[in-house]
C-alpha cells in the first residue's frame, strides 16, 4: 500500500533504525511522514493529505505479532517496540529547542509506540487463560511492559496529546458528507475536551484514557474517560459502525439510571463518557480469590454463599437497570436491553457507594472472530450465540449472569461450561438455578424459572429467585456462609458423621418449602415432602437397628441387666425375664446370653448396621429420579424402577439385620447374601439411570450435562461399582450358601471378613471417599432430569 512515498515497509525500516539521534535519521523520517521542514507552514490541504496518510500508516500495522514478524522479520514488533521506546524515553532528555523542532515526529512515533504496546497488551492479556494474582488484566498491571514508565509517560507529552487530537478529530473524512449526523456533536465534545489526558488501563481492543472536562458543570468539571480503539482495528467496517453509533444506542444521560455509564459522545474510533472512580470487578474478584481455594493440593473445594449474595444482589440490580432503560426508552437505536459483553472487566465497582456500573455494551468483535486473534479467558462468560455473531441475543446476558454467580460463589473463573462440583455437593437449589441460566441453547434458559411460554422475563423477579434459593441453602447448611467440602482422603473427617447430616439437612429444607409455599409451583423443590419423609424412616431405622444390635451384644457378654431402660420395658411387658414380645420371636436354638455362637452374626449385622444406612444417605437421601416426569415413556419406567430401588435401600439392609439379631443368628449369611445382592440392583438400576438420563440430554442439546464422560465427577467410579458390587455380590451368594448349609466351617474367618469389607471397603472407601463424587453425578443427573422433563 503506496501513502504517497512512504510505505509501511520503509516506515517500520526507519523507525527500527531509530537506535540514535541523527539528524539524517530523523530528517528521513519526516520526509516519510510528510511532515514540513523546521519552520515552513503547512497548507490546510497538506496537513489533511498527511494526516490522511499517517492514519493509513496506523491502520496498516499487524494486529498480532506474528503477523508482524512475517512481514517485517523475526522480531519485528520486539524490536521496534524497544527501539522506539529508547528513542521516546530519550526524546524527552533532549533540549527544549530540539524537542519543539521534532514535536510532531516524536508525536507520530509515540503513539505508533503506544498502538504496538496496545496490540501486545492486547495479545497477551487473550492467551494468558488463568493469570497469577495480582498480573494481568485482573491484577491492573500490564503484561508485556512497565506501562507507568512508558504509556503513562508518553500520553502526558503534549506532542503525542496533540496528535491524538489530530488524528481521532471527528472532522469529516475524504469520501463522507458532512450531514452524518454522529459527526456533530461528536465534533462539538471532542474539542471540549482537548487538554491534558492520562493513561488509564490497556482494553481489548483499545487503550482508555482519563481526563477532566475544560468546561465546568454545576460548579464542577467532570472526569471523563475516553476510550481509543487501537486504529489497526479501525479498519474493521462492523467496528468502526458500531463505535461511531455507540452514543446513540446506549446514551443514557436523561433516563436517571445508576447502574450505567453515561456516554458524552462517540465517533469512528472513540467513545467519550463519565469516568467512574473504582476498579474492575476482575481486579476484586482477583484479589479475593484464595489460592488454597483453588490451589496447588486441588483437594479443597469452597463456596462463600456471603460474596455470592453480595455480588449476585448487585449484578441483578444493574441489569435489572439496564432492562428498564431499554423499556422505558422511545428514541430510535436506543439501548436494546442486552449488555452482550458481561464480563468481569466490563464492571467497575464504584468507590463512592460499591454499585456496580456496566460499562462496553455491545459485542466484542474478538469472540465472532471479526477480529483475528484468541478471545481470551474472558470469553468464557459471553453467550454462544453472541460468540457465533447471531442476530438473536435477547437472552444472551442470562448465561453471563450464570457464569458471573458461579464465579462470585467459588472465587474463580470457570471455563467449562457446567456447574462446579461444590455447588451439587453443598448448594443443589442453587445448582439448579444457575443451570437454568446457562444452556448453551438460549431457548432452554428459564425452562425452570421462567414464566412458560412466555419469552419475556424480569431481572426483579429473577433476583427474587435467586435470593429465595440462596435462602434456601443457607437454612439447608444450617446457617453457614462458607461451605467447604473435601475430597479424596482429607474427606475422611466425614465418617464421623453416620448420617451425613442429611436428616437434619431435609428437615431444615423441608421447613424452607413451607415457608415459600406461596412461590410458582416450578421454583419450587420437587417432592420435597417424599424425600423428608424417606429420610426420616432412614435415621429411624438405623437409630432402632444399631441400638438393637447393640443391646442384643450386650446381652449376650451379660451386660445389658441393671440398664433401667430395660427395666422399663420388661416392667411395662409385665415379666422379669428377658425382653417383651420380641423375645418371643426367637426361634428355640436361639439361646441368650450366648456371645460365641452369636459373636459372628452380631459382628457382621453391626457392620451393615452401620453401612447400609451411610450408603443410603450419602448417595440417596434428598434425591429422586422421578423428576423425568410421568411422559417420559421408557424412561419413566426406569426412573420408577430406580426410585423403588433406592427407597427399598433405606429399609431392607436394616431390617434383614433385625431379622438375623431377633428372629434366628444362623441367618446372617444369607442375608448378606442377599443385602450385596440388593446393593448390586441398585448400583445398576441407577447406572442405567443416569446413563439414559445423560444420553436423552446429550440428544435434546442441553449442555448443562458435560459432553464427554470423564468429565462427569464421579460417573467412572459409579460404573466400576457395579460390576465390583456383582463380583462380591457372587461371592457372598456362594460362600454364605455353603457356610449355611454346613459345607464351609470357617464361620468367624468369613465374618470378620464381612465385616471388615462392611467397615472399611464400603463405609470408608466407597461412602467415605468415593461416596460424595458419585452424589455428584446422582445430583446432576436428577437436575437434568427435570430440565429434560421441561424441554420435551
Amino acid at each position: 500500500m503506496e501513502n504517497r512515498g512512504a510505505t509501511p515497509d520503509l516506515l517500520v525500516a526507519a523507525l527500527r533504525e531509530l537506535r540514535g539521534h541523527s539528524d539524517r535519521d530523523l530528517a528521513r523520517l519526516r520526509d516519510l511522514l510528510q511532515l514540513p521542514a523546521d519552520g515552513t507552514p503547512e497548507t490546510a490541504r497538506a496537513r489533511t493529505r498527511r494526516l490522511a496518510s499517517w492514519r493509513l500508516l496506523l491502520q496498516d500495522v499487524p494486529l498480532d505479532e506474528r503477523s508482524f514478524d512475517d512481514r517485517f522479520g523475526p522480531g519485528g514488533r520486539q524490536d521496534t517496540i524497544t527501539v522506539l521506546t529508547a528513542w521516546c524515553l530519550g526524546h524527552r532528555e533532549r533540549s527544549e529547542r530540539h524537542r519543539a523542532s521534532h514535536a510532531g515526529l516524536f508525536g507520530f512515533v509515540g503513539l505508533y509506540l503506544l498502538t504496538l504496546l496496545g496490540l501486545a497488551e492486547s495479545e497477551a492479556q487473550r492467551s494468558l487463560p488463568q493469570p497469577p494474582p495480582g498480573r494481568g488484566p485482573g491484577g491492573g498491571r500490564a503484561l508485556t511492559h512497565d506501562c507507568g514508565a512508558v504509556c503513562g509517560v508518553l500520553v502526558t507529552e503534549a506532542a503525542v496529546a496533540d496528535t491524538i487530537a489530530e488524528i481521532h478529530h471527528p472532522r469529516p473524512r475524504p469520501g463522507r458528507r458532512r450531514a452524518d449526523a454522529a459527526t456533530g456533536p461528536a465534533e462539538r465534545e471532542w474539542d471540549a475536551i482537548r487538554g491534558r489526558l492520562a493513561f488509564h488501563r490497556h482494553g481489548s481492543t483499545s487503550l482508555i484514557l482519563r481526563g477532566t472536562a475544560a468546561g465546568a458543570v454545576h460548579g464542577t468539571r467532570p472526569e471523563f474517560a475516553l476510550k481509543l480503539i487501537l486504529y489497526p482495528f479501525t479498519r474493521i467496517p462492523t467496528l468502526t459502525r458500531a463505535t461511531r453509533e455507540y452514543a446513540e444506542t446506549y446514551g443514557t444521560a436523561d433516563t436517571g439510571s445508576r447502574h450505567l455509564v453515561r456516554v458524552w459522545a462517540s465517533f469512528d474510533s472513540w467513545i467519550l463518557m463519565d469516568f467512574i472512580e473504582g476498579r474492575t470487578l476482575a481486579e476484586l474478584l482477583r484479589e479475593g480469590d484464595d489460592p488454597d481455594a483453588s490451589g496447588a493440593a486441588g483437594q479443597a473445594l469452597r463456596l462463600r454463599l456471603d460474596r455470592l449474595r453480595e455480588n449476585g444482589v448487585l449484578l441483578l440490580d444493574a441489569l435489572a437497570d439496564l432492562q428498564r432503560v431499554a423499556q422505558e426508552a422511545t428514541a430510535h437505536g436506543r439501548l436494546k436491553g442486552v449488555h452482550a459483553d458481561l464480563s468481569p472487566s466490563n464492571i467497575i465497582v464504584s468507590d463512592t457507594d460499591g454499585a456496580f456500573q456496566l460499562v462496553d455494551l455491545g459485542r466484542n468483535y474478538l469472540y465472532t472472530h471479526t477480529i483475528t486473534g484468541t478471545p481470551g479467558a474472558e470469553s468464557s462468560y459471553i453467550a454462544p450465540e453472541v460468540r457465533a455473531g447471531d442476530s438473536e441475543i435477547a437472552r444472551a446476558d442470562l448465561y453471563s449472569l450464570g457464569r458471573l454467580l458461579i464465579t462470585f460463589g467459588t472465587g474463580r473463573a470457570d471455563t467449562d461450561g457446567v456447574v462446579p462440583d461444590i455447588f451439587y455437593m453443598r448448594a443443589v437449589q442453587l445448582a439448579r438455578f444457575i443451570e437454568d441460566l446457562i444452556d448453551a441453547d438460549p431457548a432452554r434458559r428459564l425452562v425452570v424459572f421462567g414464566t412458560g411460554t412466555e419469552p419475556s422475563f424480569s431481572y426483579e423477579e429473577l433476583k427474587t429467585a435467586f435470593l429465595t434459593e440462596l435462602e434456601t441453602v443457607r437454612a439447608a447448611e444450617n446457617g453457614e456462609s462458607e461451605l467447604r467440602t473435601e475430597t479424596g482422603w482429607r474427606a475422611l473427617p466425614g465418617l464421623l458423621r453416620p448420617l451425613s447430616g442429611d436428616p437434619g439437612r431435609e428437615w431444615r429444607l423441608w421447613r424452607m418449602h413451607r415457608r415459600q409455599s406461596a412461590r410458582p409451583d416450578a421454583h419450587r423443590r420437587p417432592f420435597a415432602h417424599w424425600l423428608l419423609l424417606w429420610a426420616m424412616v432412614s435415621a429411624l431405622i438405623w437409630a432402632v437397628t444399631n441400638a438393637t444390635v447393640i443391646t442384643w451384644l450386650l446381652r449376650d457378654l451379660g451386660l445389658d441387666w441393671g440398664n433401667k431402660l430395660v427395666e422399663l420395658v420388661q416392667h411395662v411387658g409385665g415379666g422379669t425375664d428377658g425382653l417383651p414380645i420380641v423375645d418371643s420371636w426367637r426361634h428355640d436354638d436361639y439361646r441368650l446370653p450366648d456371645w460365641r455362637a452369636n459373636l459372628p452374626a452380631r459382628m457382621v449385622g453391626l457392620s451393615y448396621a452401620i453401612a447400609a444406612p451411610k450408603y443410603y444417605q450419602t448417595l440417596f437421601s434428598g434425591l429422586t429420579p422421578l423428576t423425568i416426569g410421568w411422559r417420559a415413556g421408557g424412561l419413566t419406567r426406569l426412573a420408577l424402577a430406580t426410585e423403588a430401588v433406592m427407597r427399598v435401600m433405606a429399609v431392607v439392609p436394616c431390617m434383614l439385620v433385625l431379622a438375623v439379631t431377633l428372629v434366628e443368628p444362623r441367618w446372617w449369611p444369607l442375608n448378606s447374601a442377599i443385602g450385596q445382592c440388593l446393593t448390586w440392583l441398585a448400583n445398576f438400576l441407577v447406572l442405567a439411570y443416569v446413563r439414559a438420563v445423560i444420553t436423552r440430554s446429550r440428544r435434546l442439546g442441553l449442555s448443562t450435562v458435560p459432553g464427554d464422560d470423564g468429565k462427569i465427577t464421579g460417573f467412572a467410579a459409579l460404573t466400576q461399582w457395579v460390576p465390583t458390587s456383582l463380583f462380591y455380590a457372587t461371592a457372598v451368594l456362594t460362600i454364605g450358601t455353603f457356610l449355611y448349609l454346613g459345607i464351609l466351617h470357617d464361620v468367624y474367618v468369613y465374618a470378620l471378613a464381612v465385616t471388615s469389607t462392611n467397615l472399611f471397603l464400603f463405609y470408608v472407601i466407597k461412602c467415605g471417599i468415593g461416596g460424595p463424587t458419585v452424589r455428584v453425578t446422582m445430583v446432576r443427573t436428577c437436575l437434568a432430569a427435570e430440565r429434560v422433563a421441561r424441554c420435551r
